[in-house]
């Protein structure tokens, strides 16, 4: 089972920014790797206090899990505790939340830990397309790893040689005094960027970057049920950083959703319709629309009062993540007419003197 963020801190879900750094300051100085060497279970609950720190700690990502139970909006148990995050990140979030910046505490660093920028797009959706899911094809412009140096920014015709910044080690050991004491924190090397290569001359595609910006069309899988505002974070499907590494990820906002003629509340769509004097008294067969714009005939019973709603189940909008659809409301308002002719006037005056009117 998917354990609560706040539980995992042992704060309250209103707690503040200061809390929750102290809660994850206590906790991360006792479990952190330095103090429980070869003691697998504590590196693993260092790494889980620490991935619930970013979460709860950045106001937009928090906002985003109180919502939705993840940060990407889907709700997926899989989500909160892995997608990339291992011990390497564990160590950088400890770190920065004790004012030392993105350095890396005990187990190496290498290229590989760079991250990639993101990439955010904005989609439009139809009614049908929310309500019951669709599949999009999104046009991006990514920074991707050069085709001719395989991302190594070298011209392949003229070689490398070693980086003498770092030894051809690709990292750099520097000391530094902690609450834990001395630690010994392992950076990338800045000149080769952790390669411990570097080019004896630069690629003539990308300038020596290593990444060149390309188009791409990406599927893109829009759960039933999404609402605007929503988004989605697609992993590994942005940006990848210069001097090589981890994808950034594209992440897919709902913009506009066109509702047309319904309203919507939560799961459920209202659709209003108006109805002459006589239909409510008599009852009819009306015409109302659906979620994929057809009309369908529904019965009007005798008798309907103005505001009377009109109930038809399981023809709304696909519960998010569930098996459930919402209801079509069909608010049913009488039409009174401003103008009448003088045999109508008659014919209602008649009405009147009736018990029933």
């Amino acid at each position: 089972m998917n354990k609560d963020l706040y539980e995992v801190l042992g704060i309250s879900r209103d707690s503040n920014q200061d809390t929750i750094k102290s809660a994850y300051r206590k906790l991360a100085v006792r479990y952190h790797p330095d103090k429980n060497p070869d003691d697998r279970e504590a590196e693993e609950k260092f790494k889980e206090i620490s991935r619930a720190y970013e979460i709860l700690y950045d106001p937009e990502k928090r906002a985003a899990y109180d919502r939705y139970g993840t940060v990407d909006g889907i709700p997926d148990p899989s989500d909160i505790f892995s997608g990339g995050f291992g011990l390497d990140d564990a160590l950088r979030a400890f770190m920065e939340s004790f004012g030392f910046g993105s350095v890396f505490g005990g187990a190496a660093s290498g290229r590989g830990s760079r991250v990639g920028g993101d990439i955010s797009v904005s989609v439009s959706l139809s009614l049908e397309e929310a309500a019951l899911g669709t599949r999009q094809d999104i046009e991006v412009r990514r920074k991707e790893p050069c085709s001719r140096c395989n991302g190594s920014g070298a011209d392949p015709d003229a070689g490398v040689k070693t980086c003498l910044e770092c030894g051809g080690q690709g990292r750099i050991r520097r000391t530094r005094r902690t609450i834990l004491g001395s630690m010994s924190s392992i950076e990338v090397c800045a000149i080769c960027g952790g390669s411990g290569k570097i080019p004896e001359k630069f690629c003539k595609i990308c300038r020596g970057k290593g990444v060149v910006s390309v188009k791409r069309k990406i599927k893109v899988e829009i759960p039933a049920g999404v609402s605007e505002g929503h988004y989605l974070r697609l992993r590994r499907q942005g940006n990848t950083p210069e001097g090589g590494g981890i994808q950034g990820d594209l992440i897919v906002e709902i913009g506009r959703i066109d509702y047309g003629s319904f309203n919507r509340e939560s799961s459920d769509l209202i659709y209003e319709i108006d109805v002459s004097f006589p239909q409510a008294v008599l009852g009819d067969s009306i015409e109302v629309p659906d979620i994929t714009g057809s009309m369908r005939k529904i019965d009007l019973p005798a008798g309907m009062q103005p505001g009377e709603i009109i109930l038809l189940r399981n023809e709304g909008i696909q519960r998010l993540n569930g098996r459930s659809r919402g209801n079509l409301k069909i608010v049913v308002n009488v039409r009174v007419p401003r103008k009448i002719s003088k045999e109508e006037k008659h014919l209602l005056q008649k009405l009147a003197d009736s018990k029933n009117f």
